[in-house]
């Protein structure tokens, strides 16, 4: 099942005109469409389907002038419930703009790419674990960079149901990866009831056999969690049915590192800011090392994200960083790497071996 607010249904605006003079020449306007796709609320507003409410906005500027007319997105049953926050018709480019993203997540045009999670056990690089990226596809096959899709979805009010078709392909793709872990991103803003939110994901993941030891929730902060609890709950939720779940981007924005003691991940990822020449930084330095003492203070796994030179590799691993990730091991790929391929694309870093040992 899948609530309203996950699957992304055809939106809808209510349209707010300064006199029922102008709201007439709308009416005009629908003349002969089709009673589905327009409401009128009384003499000054009307709720418009978004096709028609993105045509109505062409119309408006060559016949109106846009006439101090104004809209905001509402529900057929609910027109004033946006009111407060209207803006003028002609400002609704950027959502228009980005309506692509509906097509990609009803259509389920998101693939996974994969990058090493590192550990150096008995002096050798291993494979600990992979994190699952996922990628969107334009309609010609062509890959859309995560930032962009989060950016439309964000204009498209559409996020809710990104993060679950994401976390849903992650999970259809979570196979391929043997005897590791995989590491699954979420944003905790989209989940309002662990039970209700996360009930495909974990059916998805029993009716695939993936075992719930093998999966790492990530907490992807894009977004402020203001009640705590209540993040600390989903997070609950998933260690109650036998899964891990790590911090993301430790350091940075709205991971400080005084939630770490707080949410008590199994893996604490330190920021890439805090990572990229800390062995030439003595505050990034200063930070890392907190964030490692706190980790090993809730028995977490210090994780160093965004590695890309050796000699900051070499820095943490002195310092008892346990997992690294990052371009100095591999970029995220279409498929997984083997532990056999980590070691020779690392022969082609001078040294990189024999500092690990």
């Amino acid at each position: 099942m899948v609530c309203d607010v996950c699957k992304p249904s055809t939106k809808g605006y209510s349209v707010f005109f300064p006199d029922a003079h102008s709201m007439n020449v709308l009416l005009k306007y629908l003349k002969g469409s089709s009673p589905d796709a327009f409401k009128i609320v009384n003499t000054c507003t009307v709720w418009l389907l978004e096709p028609f409410f993105f045509s109505f906005v062409d119309y408006a500027a060559v016949h109106l002038g846009e006439y101090g007319i104004t809209a905001a997105e509402a529900d057929i049953w609910n027109p004033d419930k946006n009111k407060s926050r209207k803006k003028p018709i002609h400002l609704f480019t950027e959502e228009r703009e980005a309506a692509w993203i509906d097509q990609v997540i009803e259509e389920n045009r998101i693939i996974t790419h994969y990058q090493p999670i590192v550990r150096i056990e008995d002096s050798k690089p291993i494979i600990y674990g992979h994190e699952l990226l996922s990628r969107g596809l334009d309609e010609y096959g062509a890959i859309i960079p995560p930032n962009k899709l989060f950016e439309a979805a964000s204009l498209r009010n559409r996020v809710f149901s990104l993060d679950r078709a994401c976390r849903l392909q992650s999970v259809r793709n979570a196979g391929v990866v043997k005897d590791k872990l995989v590491f699954i991103n979420f944003i905790p803003t989209a989940i309002y009831v662990p039970e209700h939110c996360l009930a495909s994901t974990f059916a998805l993941i029993k009716e695939l056999g993936v075992k719930p030891s093998q999966v790492v929730f990530e907490v992807v902060e894009t977004d402020d969690v203001q009640n705590l609890d209540h993040l600390k709950s989903i997070l609950a939720y998933y260690r109650k049915h036998g899964f891990k779940y790590a911090l993301d981007d430790v350091g940075t924005g709205y991971n400080q590192i005084d939630k770490l003691e707080k949410m008590e991940p199994d893996v604490v990822k330190l920021a890439i800011e805090y990572v990229n020449g800390v062995s030439k930084d003595s505050q990034k330095q200063q930070l890392a090392q907190e964030v490692l003492i706190r980790s090993k203070r809730i028995g977490a796994l210090a994780l160093a994200e965004g590695v890309e030179h050796m000699e900051d590799f070499h820095f943490l691993q002195e310092m008892g960083y346990d997992l690294f990730q990052g371009y100095l091991f591999s970029k995220p790929a279409q498929k997984p790497m083997s532990d056999t391929e980590l070691i020779e694309t690392l022969k082609e870093h001078e040294n990189i071996l024999t500092l690990t040992s």
